[in-house]
């Protein structure tokens, strides 16, 4: 099974309202063109490189919520029994 049938039948168990989500992420991606990214800059010192880092993070999105503290505790992310 190739990449491309994979991905339709994932696509196809989701409701459809997240097929639709999934549709607008692809067409996003195509938009962007994520594919053509600038080549580093090399002369760029560390401190540049943080302040160019915090650009892009002030430009993301802060509609998602952060984790719960519960999300984080070993017990929720392994199981111990044995």
């Amino acid at each position: 099974m190739n990449i491309e049938e994979k991905i339709l039948e994932k696509v196809r168990q989701l409701p459809l309202n997240q097929q639709q989500e999934v549709l607008k992420f692809t067409e996003l991606i195509q938009q962007k063109n994520l594919t053509s990214l600038p080549s580093p800059n090399l002369n760029m010192t560390p401190e540049d490189k943080v302040k160019k880092w915090q650009k892009v993070l002030e430009k993301l999105p802060q509609k998602s919520p952060n984790l719960p503290d519960e999300a984080l505790h070993r017990d929720t992310m392994y199981n111990d029994e044995d």
